[in-house]
């Protein structure tokens, strides 16, 4: 397996890691090295994939904790609770997501 070992200023790093206060004046070194992408098959499967591994009932109970306080979204979230989102509609949703985050 291919690895990029490389040294650079802890400061270039503090905006991506939370880097500890005794480590932030000076050099570190930095290992970059590919994993093994477990995510296979269509976006939708990808997507299902991803909730799996990240605890979809969390991700759903989540979900229903904030429609009982009032809150609104600009997807069914009543599909995605029941299981019933389709793939386009689940595709369009984390569309949305994205340029949120972006």
């Amino acid at each position: 397996m291919e690895a990029i070992i490389q040294e650079i200023d802890v400061e270039k790093l503090t905006s991506i890691f939370d880097i500890p206060e005794d480590m932030r004046n000076g050099r570190v070194e930095v290992t970059i090295r590919p994993i093994k992408n477990e995510l296979r098959g269509t976006t939708a499967e990808r997507l299902e994939q991803f909730r799996k591994k990240h605890n979809r009932e969390t991700f759903v109970e989540q979900l229903k904790q904030a429609v009982e306080r009032g809150a609104t979204f600009d997807f069914d979230v009543q599909k995605v609770i029941d299981g019933t989102e389709t793939e386009e509609e689940m595709e369009a949703r984390h569309r949305k997501e994205k340029r949120t985050r972006g």
